[in-house]
């Protein structure tokens, strides 16, 4: 079984060491790195290969950049002490519809692209 690669990044020096210490004693989970200023994240994701990006803070334009690099990763955002948290992710969708009328087809293409209720944090 592959482990569950994680990578923490700006998290203050407790929590690193809180989070650090609890996931590594979990099996089939592996702390691939950590990283102090997400100024060195897109070249420390590219060499880690995380799974999961655990980023100290809510910040959901950096959620959003790093989705767009690693569309499969998932990002938990945990505020300052750990109080609160967020987890950003883009999930595929399948959906059944059936048979198909004129009308139908029209109206499902116009509400593919209608922006849907995403929420301030995806501005793409």
């Amino acid at each position: 079984m592959a482990s569950t690669r994680i990578l923490l990044v700006a998290l203050p020096r407790m929590l690193e060491e809180i989070v650090s210490d609890l996931l590594e004693s979990q099996r089939g989970v592996q702390v691939a790195g950590t990283v102090r200023s997400a100024d060195q994240l897109p070249r420390k994701l590219a060499r880690a290969r995380p799974d999961v990006v655990v980023l100290g803070g809510d910040d959901p334009p950096l959620a959003a950049e790093l989705l767009e690099l690693s569309p499969r990763l998932k990002v938990l955002t945990l505020a300052e002490e750990g109080q609160d948290s967020w987890l950003y992710s883009l999930t595929p969708v399948r959906t059944r519809l059936g048979a198909l009328s004129t009308a139908r087809l029209v109206g499902i293409v116009k509400s593919a692209v209608r922006p849907r209720a995403a929420g301030a944090w995806w501005n793409r």
